[in-house]
């Protein structure tokens, strides 16, 4: 009897273990390059866009991820000039990703922001953004040309101790891709820039981690670089190693 007592306790603490190891992670909205980049046996992903009740998710979260889309109502950051430059406005997301945004943050959630959910970050914690990148700061680095462009950017000296959440070491200078005409201008409080293209236009940002233990964001999009890609794997890395905790 003891022996079949000692084989279910062994059982049940597998299960447990095995069960504790499951983490899920809400998408603001899926895409099969974020669900790829992403994806793991050991991992539930939820597309929060695609659920009526956010706040039936929103427990469940072990992390966070504000997907590439539509450019922010300007009204979100109290500016009513961008809004002749902006592409139609996606008001439902707006509202959903900035909920997302504020649950990680009071809740300490790990959390990644790509392109636009860079600049949701920066918006959501009190900054601004440019409207139209080519007539406010200039042509000198194409960041969108009718599609997916290529361009350079360089880690900041100032914020070096971050970048090996987002890059790999070894290196400061990396090749990205970019797909967009907005980006970020005023850079809200406790929010660390750590890489810029030549133009001088945040490329990579995190939450200072005094205030939060993680939230990393990019402009470009690491889930279409490759899974061989080394901003692709430290990223990724980054992020199962913060929702494991």
């Amino acid at each position: 009897m003891k022996k079949i007592l000692l084989v279910l306790l062994c059982v049940l603490t597998l299960f447990s273990c095995q069960e504790d190891q499951t983490r899920t992670v809400i998408l603001s909205k899926a895409s099969s390059n974020y669900i790829k980049w992403i994806e793991n046996k050991d991992v539930i992903i939820l597309d929060a866009y695609t659920i009526k009740n956010t706040d039936s998710i929103l427990a469940l979260a072990d992390g966070i991820i504000l997907t590439g889309g539509e450019d922010i109502n300007p009204l979100e950051y109290n500016d009513t000039v961008n809004l002749e430059v902006c592409g139609p406005i996606n008001y439902a997301r707006d509202t959903l990703e900035r909920k997302l945004f504020e649950f990680a943050f009071t809740n300490e959630i790990p959390l990644i922001g790509v392109c636009r959910g860079m600049q949701m970050m920066n918006v959501a914690s009190g900054g601004t953004l440019y409207g139209d990148i080519p007539s406010e700061i200039g042509t000198t680095v194409i960041h969108k040309n009718y599609g997916e462009v290529m361009h350079d950017i360089v880690l900041s000296c100032e914020n070096i101790n971050y970048t090996n959440l987002i890059f790999p070491w070894g290196q400061d200078t990396f090749l990205v891709n970019s797909w967009h005409h907005q980006g970020l201008k005023d850079i809200a409080p406790n929010i660390k820039i750590i890489a810029k293209s030549y133009d001088g236009l945040p490329e990579a940002a995190i939450m200072d981690t005094d205030i939060h233990p993680f939230m990393i964001a990019v402009q470009f999009h690491p889930e279409r670089l490759g899974k061989d890609n080394g901003i692709h794997k430290q990223m990724r890395s980054s992020f199962f190693h913060a929702i494991s905790k």
